[in-house]
């Protein structure tokens, strides 16, 4: 289209009104040729809690967590997971015997909503290692799990977390965890 624009250009001619309309609707919109935003790997969202490591974390704990059946702030939690996030839930059978499957944040969210319909759901961190070097976090994050927030824990577990900075904020890539349930008895404190 520029090669176009050009050739009428030519030495020795003369831009007359008309000839000027030609080549000013000509040109593409301006937001065209400004430069496009980039795209952020972790979405278009950008919400408070994703600033930091430190109030990433307990934002996932708080979003999953509450009385029986209630709407959870599920928004949010999608927003803190990359747009191609993971999670990988790890299940114990009676013996042990443990299963896993890695399924979207969406998926999760259907579960979550499947499994704590008729229980209260509130878990809390405990105790937290992170490694943090350049635009990537690894977090082992000690939880426990109640059914209300007066209750003693009916188990503990590690979730570990991998996150990414992508210039802007944090955002989770996966998660997985395992807990005390898969006999993995969890005595004291797991990091010093």
């Amino acid at each position: 289209m520029f090669n176009d624009i050009l050739s009428i250009l030519t030495p020795g001619r003369v831009l007359t009104p008309p000839l000027l309309a030609v080549l000013f609707f000509s040109l593409p919109s301006a937001n065209v040729l400004a430069e496009e935003p980039s795209t952020f790997f972790c979405g278009a969202a950008n919400p408070e809690e994703a600033q930091s490591i430190k109030n990433i974390i307990p934002a996932l704990y708080s979003t999953v967590s509450g009385p029986a059946g209630s709407e959870k702030n599920w928004p949010l939690l999608s927003s803190l997971f990359a747009r191609t996030g993971s999670v990988t839930p790890m299940f114990h059978d009676k013996d042990g015997a443990m299963t896993a499957e890695t399924i979207s944040v969406e998926a999760f969210i259907e579960l979550n909503k499947k499994i704590f319909k008729d229980e209260g759901f509130y878990e809390k961190e405990v105790a937290r290692e992170t490694f943090v070097f350049g635009h990537m976090a690894s977090i082992l994050s000690h939880y426990a799990s109640r059914n209300s927030p007066a209750a003693q824990p009916y188990a503990q577990g590690v979730n570990s977390f991998q996150l990414l900075h992508d210039g802007r904020r944090w955002c989770v890539i996966s998660v997985t965890w395992d807990s005390n349930k898969g006999g993995h008895p969890i005595t004291g404190e797991l990091f010093d």
